[in-house]
């Protein structure tokens, strides 16, 4: 018989494990209800005037496997770019300063490199790190933010660790989990590394040539486009899911729409939704209340991107972007110069550049509305260039509650949600970016394993 699958969620995540449960169950029936007017969630690319824009995640880790492998899979691969050489910089003490070489995430492998993003009391400080031994537990897990300030002092973790990880996880790393944020650090760390300043150097040195990232030429849309196609699944827009029920045939998914209420029959059920709205859907599944109170323990964090071009006449520094620091007096927390990061991008008529706002804790600033945050976002331009930017084309999106906070032993945690589940809700799988980690290769393993979790299920 084939399966009758309910995808609720159509992002990333969602539309991955439609294409695997595909691949797996050539027979199934796929249905993706996503509750906004276009799939594609945290990818999510605009037209401007010039040409593509990219209002959500902007670009990928080119070498974990996961996006890599489902690029070429999907045939994609000739679509690939790279950014340029250009780094950023830190936002600090009122000046650009340099990212320091030789740092991971933010943490330091030669302190001396720190001259002008610390004061000397402060590199004194952090230069002590080397000679503290490091006591860890092999296998163990910590707060990344908590160690990096213990070992190396506070003004580390503001003006270089949290605001290499701001722009990913909206967060302070303070609530971080060190093996699920820089797992290679948590590696080398167990095999022995007596600092984490010798742990960093090894990454360091270790480190393979080339570029990191990668983004698609004419944005995220098309891999979005290519995983509908390949999938075949049916994608239902402004279809919310508002419950789910145990049936003795199944599952039955309440959905409401623009034409009002339905529900929908399934075998095998995939929740590709953030947090605050999979764990109310499960709770009303019943008989999984650990694993809900383990959901709801997943704190998510909010933020908006302002999308601009600008006129060239505008100076532009020579950086692909800047972090700010935590310590900083402005209301923005990261800025990419678009056309300049990417040189694929840098034929439009005008300048591409995205302000980025909102931390978890700290994001009173996304109260204003998007014409208050539009101003925000050409002031802080003009902070950084020195004049004021004549805007040609600007857009700006929201993402509410959709970047997990990724705490310590936070695999333990999902893993005894995974195992509830299975329990008492067989044939249901919970993806997404609280899972396995945010980022699109992060996504796209986690949505791949549970489809083929599903698949073997149902052939068992």
């Amino acid at each position: 018989m084939a399966p009758r699958v309910a995808v609720i969620g159509g992002g990333l995540s969602g539309l991955t494990a439609a294409y695997q449960l595909a691949l797996d169950l050539p027979d199934a029936r796929i249905t993706v209800l996503e509750a906004s007017d276009t799939p594609g969630g945290a990818l999510h690319t605009v037209d401007f005037p010039s040409g593509p824009m990219e209002l959500g995640a902007e670009a990928f880790i080119g070498r974990r496997p996961e996006a890599s492998e489902l690029v070429a899979e999907l045939g994609l691969t000739d679509a690939l770019r790279h950014p340029g050489p250009l780094g950023p910089a830190i936002l600090t003490g009122g000046r650009l300063m340099s990212m320091p070489v030789g740092t991971v995430m933010g943490l330091p492998s030669d302190v001396t490199a720190l001259t002008g993003v610390l004061t000397p009391p402060e590199t004194d400080v952090a230069a002590r790190e080397r000679d503290t031994p490091l006591e860890w537990e092999p296998g163990g897990d910590v707060s990344l933010g908590r160690l990096v300030a213990e070992r190396f002092g506070d003004a580390v973790v503001s003006r270089l660790v949290d605001p290499m990880l701001g722009g990913v996880y909206a967060a302070p790393s303070s609530g971080l989990g060190l093996r699920q944020v820089v797992p290679g650090l948590a590696e080398v760390l167990d095999r022995g590394a007596p600092t984490l300043t010798d742990a960093v150097g090894q990454l360091v040195r270790d480190r393979v040539p080339g570029p990191v990232f990668a983004t698609l030429d004419g944005g995220y849309r098309t891999l979005v486009a290519s995983l509908i196609e390949a999938s075949g699944a049916r994608v239902r827009t402004q279809a919310a899911c508002t419950a789910i029920h145990r049936e003795p045939s199944g599952y039955a998914l309440t959905v409401t729409g623009e034409r009002g209420s339905w529900v929908e029959d399934a075998d095998l059920v995939v929740v590709a939704v953030p947090v605050p709205h999979a764990a109310p859907l499960l709770a009303a599944a019943g008989g999984v209340d650990d694993a809900v109170t383990g959901l709801t323990g997943i704190r998510t964090a909010s933020s908006a991107v302002v999308a601009m071009e600008v006129d060239r006449g505008l100076d532009l520094p020579g950086l692909s972007g800047v972090l700010v620091a935590t310590d900083e007096p402005v209301p923005f927390k990261a800025m990419t110069f678009t056309s300049r990061k990417w040189p694929h991008l840098d034929t439009r008529p005008g300048h591409l550049v995205r302000v980025s706002f909102g931390r978890l804790d700290d994001d009173e600033v996304l109260l204003a509305d998007d014409i208050a945050l539009a101003r925000m976002a050409e002031s802080a331009l003009a902070g950084v260039c020195g004049s004021a930017p004549r805007i040609l084309h600007s857009r700006v999106r929201r993402w509410e509650d959709s970047l997990a906070e990724i705490g310590p032993a936070h695999a333990d945690r999902i893993a005894d949600v995974r195992a509830g589940l299975a329990d008492r809700l067989p044939g249901v799988e919970l993806v997404g970016g609280a899972t396995e980690g945010v980022g699109v290769p992060a996504c796209i393993g986690s949505a791949r394993a549970a489809a083929r979790r599903l698949a073997a299920g149902w052939q068992d």
